[in-house]
C-alpha cells in the first residue's frame, strides 16, 4: 500500500467528502458527483458530459461535475469509499472498470455510506481497507462492458465476490429496467403520486420506506422531482 502522503480518497457525493474532511485522515479527497445508476450513459468520453447535462436539465454550457479517472494512475493509490446503495455501487463499478492500467486501488469495506457515518469512525474503517486484486478489476471491466452493451437489465444475477454489495445493487438496478413496463422506482413514485403524495419531502419519506433501510431512497430528490415532472406531463 502507498504512503499516506500519496493517497487519494475517492468518495461518492459532497456529503460523504464533508464527513471525510472532519475525520483527520491524511491524503487528498476526490468526489464522484454523478452515477450511471440513473439516466443514459455512453462509453464515448467526448459525448458523456453533454449527454448527462441534457438528462439532468442543466443550463446550457454547464456540464455535470465528473471525475477524470486518468489522473488516478501513476504513483497515487486511490482509496475507494463506496457504500452499499445502488447509486454508489454503480459508480464503484464504473471507477474500477475505468482505472488506468496497472493502478493499485484499496477498498474500504462499508456497511453504510460515509455520509451516514461519524467522522471519528473513518480512521478505523480506513485501517481495514483491502487491496483489490487484478481478478476483481477484470471482473469489474467485464460487467461494465455488459452494462454498456445491454444496460443494467443485462446484469441481473451478476456480482463480484470481492465486492459484497455489488450483486444486490445490480439486482436492484435491473428492477428499474425490465423488459416491459416502467420499472420499480417509477412505479413506486407513481403509486405515491396516485395517492395524493405530491410534496417532494413527503415523497422522499414514502420512498425511503420502500427501499433497503441501509440507504433508503438512494436515487435522490432531484431524480424523484424529474420523474414526477415526467409523470405529470404524461397525465396532462
Amino acid at each position: 500500500m502507498a504512503s499516506h502522503d500519496s493517497l487519494i480518497h475517492l468518495h461518492c457525493g459532497d456529503a460523504a467528502a464533508a464527513v471525510h474532511r472532519r475525520s483527520g485522515l491524511p491524503g487528498a479527497v476526490r468526489i464522484c458527483r454523478d452515477s450511471p445508476a440513473v439516466g443514459p450513459w455512453t462509453s464515448d468520453g467526448s459525448r458523456l458530459p453533454g449527454l448527462r447535462a441534457a438528462w439532468w436539465d442543466l443550463p446550457e454550457g454547464e456540464d455535470p461535475p465528473r471525475l477524470v479517472l486518468a489522473d488516478l494512475g501513476g504513483t497515487a493509490e486511490p482509496v475507494l469509499w463506496f457504500g452499499p446503495d445502488p447509486w454508489e455501487q454503480a459508480c464503484l463499478l464504473w471507477v474500477l472498470a475505468e482505472l488506468p492500467e496497472g493502478t493499485l486501488a484499496d477498498l474500504v469495506p462499508l456497511e453504510r455510506g460515509v455520509s451516514q457515518t461519524a467522522p471519528a469512525a473513518l480512521p478505523g474503517l480506513f485501517a481495514g481497507r483491502v487491496l483489490l486484486e487484478e481478478e476483481t478489476l477484470a471482473q469489474a471491466r467485464g460487467l461494465w462492458c455488459a452494462f454498456l452493451e445491454g444496460g443494467w437489465r443485462a446484469l441481473a444475477g451478476c456480482g463480484i465476490p470481492a465486492l459484497p454489495w455489488m450483486a444486490r445493487a445490480l439486482a436492484r438496478l435491473a428492477e428499474d429496467h425490465p423488459v416491459a413496463g416502467p420499472g420499480r422506482t417509477r412505479t413506486q413514485i407513481r403509486g405515491l403520486v396516485d395517492r395524493g403524495v405530491l410534496d417532494l419531502p413527503a415523497l422522499m419519506t414514502g420512498l425511503r420506506k420502500l427501499e433497503d433501510p441501509r440507504h433508503g431512497a438512494w436515487y435522490g430528490d432531484r431524480y424523484v422531482a424529474k420523474m414526477v415532472e415526467s409523470i405529470e406531463a404524461r397525465l396532462g
